[in-house]
């Protein structure tokens, strides 16, 4: 695992490209943040100081899934609230299906980033992208509403909680 700060050009590209895949997000990003990356050989994960953590894969961007880290980026996203049946499917990776959606929360248009909730607590367990708008998926009967990228236990999620216990002792 490698750490570094990102330089003023690095951090620019960074927040730009992060402000143009989450166009919802409400954060202050600017250059004065500190910006991490801590990397391996596929993931790179930054961590915006106090404020928010993406980890890059593959040139995609995902917004983790650790609460402690990004729990106002999460809460800014639109959900797709799951019922309880469909969680141990999802935390292996599977897709999610329209039975098992009970609600969403706040809309969301065809391939926009989602975060799957269980209905129960309403933790975060998967962010993904969704293939059809909210007001399609409400009225749909069946057929898969969101490709599951990043899950609770994923190789994505594993390298985040190691690198944060790690470096930053959350």
């Amino acid at each position: 695992m490698q750490v570094r700060l990102l330089n003023k050009k690095e951090k620019q590209e960074l927040v730009a490209r992060i402000k143009s895949e989450f166009p919802n997000l409400k954060l202050d990003l600017s250059l004065k943040t500190v910006v991490r990356e801590v990397k391996n050989e596929k993931i790179a994960l930054y961590i915006l100081e106090g404020l928010a953590a993406f980890a890059k894969v593959d040139d995609t961007f995902l917004p983790i899934l650790v609460e402690t880290l990004n729990k106002n980026v999460l809460d800014s996203m639109p959900s797709v609230i799951i019922d309880m049946g469909a969680i141990p499917h999802i935390a292996n990776g599977a897709d999610v299906m329209r039975p098992g959606i009970v609600a969403l929360e706040g809309e969301f248009k065809e391939g926009e980033f989602v975060v799957v909730r269980d209905e129960k607590h309403k933790k975060p367990i998967a962010v993904g992208k969704a293939l059809d708008n909210s007001e399609n998926v409400m009225e749909a009967k069946r057929g898969k509403v969101v490709t599951n990228l990043h899950y609770v236990g994923d190789k994505v999620w594993k390298f985040c909680a190691e690198a944060i216990s790690r470096y930053y002792n959350v």
